[in-house]
């Protein structure tokens, strides 16, 4: 028992159950079913040593029920994880997971802090995705909507190919080009360039390659039909509402934004982000996509060519072409998932690399999922 306890309070100081997040700004909108701001302060601040954590609070809910054992074990269990990989992560890395107002669970380890700002490379895929989105639902565009109505220079080979397939990886435009990161052209100049100096890989929607371009594309229709630069559409339709008022894309060449790979931020504005997913389509009282356009987001549309791919999101456990869990990875190795059947969402953010992680990244996501 002394032992069981000693190993309770060595998690009690790294990690935290039951922790409500921070309170919403009083600029924002107020609504009691979502009022919530989703920080992870724990991981942020020094971590609370033993001899000040409460450990009944901890293990009882209330005076006099029973212990709960299940969910300090899942504490140990992912913590134990967590160290045991550790040089996967470059001994690097921070780990959230929460459900509905509460934080399940949480790691530091590491030189970086909740507001360290990085950069998230595919990870920045789902949150340009969320924007187009906004501009479908205002009635602005339609997914479906061929890219050459907008774009002159795509009436060649690329004139079929529609905003859909570009989000859903299916256009059969090259996964990257010389031109993405170039700080001596605009998006629009990148654009033109994809559009007549590179060949298509396949018929659009015939195949499925993953890449960043087409995200580039979709981004430079949404600047024609609002008449505005991305960075501009970006903070309007989701980065303030979802406290990412700081975050940038591609800040070495902000007049040409890499909207596939480019966003750098903290975990906590990626969490905030990750949370109006999560709640499909509000943060912390504020609506941003309508419910229905997340669920567009997490279904399949690649047309039944590879179903993994929805838009900006991976596809999960797919059962009746309906994903239980939908994730964005990382070249990085920054990690974020939904799990829809047992309603919570994680994110472990880290700079170690892909390769390095994607296995211990998978395995942590089935040990969560095996426990909660």
């Amino acid at each position: 028992m002394k032992h069981l306890i000693m190993v309770m309070l060595a998690v009690v100081a790294i990690s935290c159950d039951g922790q409500r997040n921070s309170p919403k700004p009083q600029e924002l909108e107020q609504d009691p079913l979502n009022p919530i701001d989703t920080v992870c302060t724990a991981c942020k601040d020094s971590t609370v040593s033993a001899k000040d954590a409460d450990l009944r609070s901890i293990i009882f809910e209330k005076a006099g029920n029973i212990p709960l054992v299940t969910s300090i074990k899942n504490k140990i269990t992912f913590h134990n994880f967590l160290r045991n990989n550790s040089a996967n992560y470059a001994n690097n890395v921070m780990v959230y997971i929460g459900r509905s107002d509460s934080t399940l669970f949480c790691y530091r380890q590491g030189e970086y802090n909740t507001d360290s700002r990085l950069p998230i490379m595919s990870a920045s895929k789902p949150v340009t995705a969320a924007v187009i989105m906004t501009l479908v639902e205002a009635g602005k565009l339609g997914l479906d909507d061929k890219v050459s109505k907008y774009i002159p220079s795509f009436n060649n080979d690329k004139k079929e190919i529609t905003l859909r397939q570009l989000l859903a990886h299916t256009s059969g435009l090259v996964y990257e080009s010389r031109f993405d990161s170039r700080s001596d052209l605009t998006l629009q100049q990148n654009i033109d360039s994809i559009a007549t100096r590179t060949k298509l890989q396949f018929a659009p929607g015939k195949g499925a390659l993953y890449g960043s371009v087409s995200y580039g594309v979709a981004s430079r229709i949404a600047e024609i039909v609002e008449k505005k630069p991305w960075a501009q559409i970006f903070q309007e339709r989701v980065g303030s509402k979802c406290g990412m008022q700081d975050v940038v894309y591609s800040p070495d060449h902000p007049k040409n934004p890499a909207t596939g790979y480019g966003i750098m931020c903290s975990m906590n504005e990626y969490l905030r982000f990750l949370t109006m997913i999560y709640n499909k389509g509000t943060y912390n009282g504020v609506r941003v996509l309508s419910s229905a356009s997340v669920e567009t987001m997490e279904a399949d549309n690649s047309n039944n060519v590879d179903q993994t791919y929805g838009l900006g999101l991976w596809r999960y456990e797919i059962q009746h072409n309906v994903a239980k869990e939908v994730a964005c990875l990382s070249a990085r190795g920054v990690h974020a998932w939904i799990n829809r059947e047992k309603n919570y969402y994680g994110l472990l953010f880290t700079q170690a690399g892909f390769d390095t992680t994607i296995q211990p990244n998978l395995a942590f996501r089935k040990l969560v999922r095996q426990n909660l």
